[in-house]
């Protein structure tokens, strides 16, 4: 078990100054000295140990169930550190913290596997399209957007003449902002898409304030008559007939058939909520099975429909585009931000779905200050980022947790970091375990 260098061989004294509390190198004793990492540098930790995390100063957050985390009624919070004291100044070196589970961090490229996190890491194997729709600038009907799934299916825009569509803040990175008569082509020339009778998942991002009237295509494909027929999209719940009597509002909807043409084949689907109220929801529908078959579609994490199902033949897509923001060359228009496109051969369970919402559906950010003054008096200085940026984020593309980052802020004596947890859903926040931070003298 891990013993703090610090605890293991000197107790902390602390002093408080407002709502901070110290931690001062200078009131260990020298047997302290010979504890120094072989790097040079000394460590300063918050975890679960007693004197830590509960030193800080609290916005609707608390350290519950072995975590730091937002109070069961909030959306968002933050943590302030206590301040700590080097005794003298120093050189801060590096920065690191240790999530719950990848937050704000875009999935995986290349069919990843992650590691090192204690809950949520991901496995993409089997994925054919990962569309991050991260970019700058406008884009014109043929630009490509490129596929990161390793299997090189880029997605090419198809816009009116003389139209252009733009990248805007999207969940992880950019979304890409499709607000006119407008949708991407993935062309399914390659084998990837003929999925037989195997098990396939569909999921992206967005965010809309479209009508759902007469159905609107997200992400979908058709291959004409008597072929497949798969969409996911939106639909006016007191018009789409899966979504039940007295359903209002527009909600994530969609047909998965094998047989356009045969109404006993596959199913319609729809969810409980509304997803065109202006809001980022994550939307994704799993097919498991064929002859004896099930299809769940979960809004946000949450299976809002499950049904069984019969597919009567086999679903091949090759040479007929996969859409996202349209359905049939342009079809069924969509209006909105798209994220994370994403799918896979096989058939993701309940908890990577949950898994990948919560990458962009809960949030966590950190940024620190040195300070000249043991109190770190509030805007003095500012909490910055790394390398002049706003906050330090799970970096992108890497297979683990975030570890030891360079810091770039001047000498001095007082360190303090402040953590910012955001959920979508009222108390399904991220949670942190610990944060560490070495300094130099």
């Amino acid at each position: 078990m891990r013993t703090h260098l610090f605890a293991a061989l000197f107790p902390l004294a602390f002093a408080t100054l407002g709502c901070s509390a110290l931690t001062d190198l200078d009131a260990l004793s020298s047997e302290y000295q010979s504890g120094m990492l072989p790097d040079g540098t000394y460590e300063f930790v918050d975890d679960a140990f007693p004197g830590e995390f509960e030193l800080g100063s609290h916005t609707d957050t608390e350290w519950r169930a072995g975590r730091l985390q937002l109070m069961e009624n909030a959306h968002d919070g933050e943590f302030r550190s206590r301040v700590f004291d080097a005794g003298q100044d120093v050189e801060w070196t590096t920065f690191s913290w240790t999530p719950a589970e990848p937050y704000l961090k875009a999935l995986p490229d290349e069919n990843g596997v992650e590691a090192g996190y204690s809950e949520g890491a991901l496995d993409m194997s089997s994925n054919v399209l990962l569309l991050h729709l991260d970019g700058t600038g406008a884009l014109t009907s043929g630009a490509a957007l490129s596929d990161t799934s390793g299997k090189k299916n880029d997605a090419l825009v198809d816009a009116p003449t003389g139209a252009t569509l733009s990248f805007e803040e999207g969940t992880l990175g950019q979304g890409l902002a499709d607000k006119l008569n407008g949708y991407l082509a993935v062309s399914t020339l390659s084998s990837d898409f003929d999925f037989d009778e195997g098990d396939f998942t569909w999921a992206l991002w967005a965010k809309t304030t479209m009508s759902c009237t007469g159905n609107k295509v997200l992400l979908g494909v058709d291959t004409g008559i008597s072929g497949p027929h798969l969409w996911l999209g939106c639909a006016e719940g007191d018009e789409f007939g899966p979504c039940g009597p007295g359903a209002t509002g527009g909600r994530a909807a969609g047909t998965f058939r094998s047989d356009h043409d045969d109404p006993s084949d596959g199913t319609p689907f729809c969810g409980t909520s509304q997803i065109n109220d202006g809001n980022w929801h994550h939307l994704a529908v799993v097919k498991k099975g064929h002859a004896q078959a099930q299809v769940v579609l979960y809004v946000d994490g949450i299976a809002e429909a499950t049904l069984g199902t019969t597919f009567q033949d086999p679903i091949f897509l090759t040479g007929d585009d996969i859409t996202v923001g349209a359905l049939l060359e342009g079809g069924y228009q969509a209006e909105g931000t798209y994220d994370e496109v994403a799918i896979w051969r096989r058939a993701l369970g309940p908890e990577e779905i949950r898994s990948i919402y919560r990458r962009g559906g809960a949030r966590l950010a950190l940024r620190v200050r040195v300070c000249d003054d043991p109190a770190c008096a509030e805007g003095d200085p500012p909490f910055v980022g790394p390398g002049g940026a706003a906050w330090f984020v799970d970096p992108t593309g890497t297979p683990g947790p975030p570890g030891d980052l360079p810091l770039d802020v001047p000498r001095g004596r007082y360190f303090q970091y402040e953590a910012s947890f955001e959920g979508y859903r009222e108390g399904d926040g991220p949670g942190l375990f610990a944060v560490k931070v070495h300094a130099r003298r």
